[in-house]
């Protein structure tokens, strides 16, 4: 199983790390715990982390605050550090974000939310830079890891960011298509995948879309014409900029998908279905670019069936 991220809760109280630890496993986090400065410092040595939530009052052994002092500490290991605080003391939030900080969380009602979504952006943020670090060996090799994951994962969130995570890296591999944003979420939608084409070859260039948005359904079960409608209007929403758009399902598709698929040409927009075939057609694919043109192709000719 493929952690979502490795998050280390550093915290002197250990109810607020099973809080954090119970909060997290279930979104598809490996959490770890450091009851002091010391087990912080050792566990940062020892281990790679993507996520430390820091404790700001944590104590030390004259009774001092400490939590704080170690922001910069951690963040020259790489880690994005959101400091918990049931205190949001200003002067104390201001030197946090000066040693490096990425965010704060407070310990109020709200935080089983505010957790959710603080150390998901944090974690999203290290993926993206440890991704575009990778050699195209490591890339490969992370994207046939990833495929595998997708298949065999139970678990619902972790088996999306999966999904999301995969599709990131087969779109990295084609040229010009640079992405953008993962999970951009507004208040009536939320976008999967945001890439931006800025591909000089003449067939996407002709394309005349200049972003595309990917659409990731992780169902085991088929993705129909309801589905469909919904990501239409996210296109439409895109103020005539976004004419293609990729929706990849990884249980396949009903009948009716293709066929009112066509229907959306008077809109000048065209999506493209990626089922699980086509998934694994571009796992193993040496030129990806190819294998989204057939598939591209398969769109415009509507009602060649994608079950």
């Amino acid at each position: 199983m493929i952690p979502l991220g490795n998050v280390l809760v550093v915290d002197d109280e250990q109810p607020f790390f099973e809080t954090y630890r119970d909060l997290l496993q279930r979104e598809g986090y490996h959490v770890d715990w450091a009851a002091d400065r010391e087990a912080a410092l050792s566990k940062l040595r020892t281990s790679t982390w993507d996520v430390v939530i820091l404790d700001q009052r944590l104590r030390g052994e004259a009774g001092g605050d400490v939590g704080i002092d170690l922001v910069s500490e951690i963040v020259p290991t790489g880690a994005k550090v959101i400091i918990a605080t049931a205190y949001a003391d200003e002067r104390m939030i201001e030197r946090a974000f000066k040693d490096g900080a990425y965010d704060y969380l407070e310990k109020v009602s709200t935080l089983p939310m505010m957790l959710r979504i603080k150390v998901r952006n944090a974690s999203e943020t290290v993926r993206e830079r440890r991704r575009a670090a990778l050699t195209d060996a490591e890339r490969e090799k992370e994207i046939r890891n990833l495929w595998d994951a997708v298949r065999t994962e139970a678990d619902r969130n972790r088996k999306g960011q999966l999904l999301e995570d995969l599709m990131v890296l087969l779109f990295r591999t084609v040229p010009g298509f640079i992405h953008t944003e993962t999970r951009r979420k507004g208040p009536e939608e939320e976008l999967d995948l945001f890439i931006r084409n800025e591909s000089s070859e003449p067939f996407w260039a002709r394309d005349g879309s200049q972003y595309v948005i990917v659409e990731c359904k992780n169902w085991s079960k088929p993705a129909g014409p309801n589905e469909l409608v919904v990501f239409r209007d996210k296109m439409l929403n895109r103020g005539g900029r976004c004419r293609l758009g990729f929706f990849v399902a990884v249980g396949g598709f009903t009948e009716g998908f293709s066929s009112r698929s066509a229907t959306f040409r008077k809109d000048d927009l065209l999506v493209v279905p990626v089922g699980p075939e086509d998934l694994d057609e571009l796992v193993n694919a040496k030129d990806r670019s190819a294998v989204l043109k057939k598939l591209h192709g398969n769109a415009v000719m509507a009602g060649n069936g994608h079950h």
